[in-house]
């Protein structure tokens, strides 16, 4: 668990499942609006914190253990955890994409934080969007597939499983570039603490 949101690659993935956009038929090179397909819910148990470094090693129900990240910006914001402490997770992953226009400055990465830290159960939020400009390189409708280079100069095929973003993809053609929005929002409340 080593991302800048509460929840780690692996578990965000696991939760929320295969994420899609909306297409808009009034603008058909732009989606609609991001849709939420992953809502999923976890408990965990803190093991151990790291206050200074923002490092919390959590077991899940199952035994495994994750480390999770929070970034000093972002702790000021939440509620302090200790070990021993059950957590209740919320996870929602969406993703949205448009073609960019042309001259257009590139897309920015973005990341807050709220909660309280009073009462009973305290509970927290962190809200994570990826924005990333990617250039397609291919595009197969028959097969629903596009081949796109990342920021990282790396080349990816995704296999487009969502109907939505099918019909996204058949506006695509080789050399648009297209900005990609990937949203994390991670709730949590502390549903039990031990005795200090």
């Amino acid at each position: 668990m080593n991302v800048k949101l509460f929840a780690s690659r692996r578990v965000a993935l696991a939760l929320a499942g295969v994420v899609a956009g909306a297409c808009a038929a009034a603008m058909p090179a732009m989606a609609q609006a991001p849709v939420i397909v992953g809502n999923q819910t976890a408990t965990a148990t803190v093991e151990s914190v790291d206050h200074e470094a923002g490092m919390i090693l959590l077991r899940d129900k199952a035994g495994n253990l994750d480390t999770v990240r929070v970034d000093p910006d972002l702790r000021a914001k939440l509620p302090v955890l200790n070990p021993g402490d059950k957590i209740g997770l919320r996870i929602v992953r969406t993703i949205d994409a448009a073609i960019a226009p042309p001259g257009a400055p590139l897309p920015e990465s973005t990341e807050n934080a709220a909660g309280t830290r009073t009462g009973p159960h305290p509970h927290g939020m962190m809200v994570s969007f990826k924005r990333e400009r990617v250039k397609v390189t291919g595009v197969d409708t028959t097969r629903n597939q596009v081949v796109f280079v990342d920021p990282d100069d790396i080349t990816r095929v995704v296999l487009v499983r969502q109907k939505a973003m099918q019909d996204f993809l058949k506006t695509l053609k080789p050399g648009d570039e297209v900005d990609t929005t990937v949203m994390d929002a991670v709730s949590f409340s502390v549903l039990s603490r031990l005795p200090s």
